[in-house]
């Protein structure tokens, strides 16, 4: 829920989903895309999803 948080204050909706919806260890994050949505847009909020989970120690770097 922290990391739904944390996308909501950079302007990225992104629901977080828990138990006893899913079980528990497995909650995730819910985003919704339409025919509205620009390809730029898709790409920032892409780039707010990496940033927020990096600072957040949810994903890690890579070397590419």
């Amino acid at each position: 829920m922290e990391f739904s948080k944390e996308l909501f204050k950079e302007g990225v909706l992104g629901t977080g989903i828990t138990f006893p919806t899913v079980p528990e260890g497995k909650a995730r994050i819910r985003t919704i895309m339409t025919a509205t949505h620009t390809k730029e847009g898709l790409q920032q909020a892409l780039e707010v999803l990496r940033r927020v989970g990096k600072r957040m120690g949810i994903l890690q770097t890579s070397g590419t």
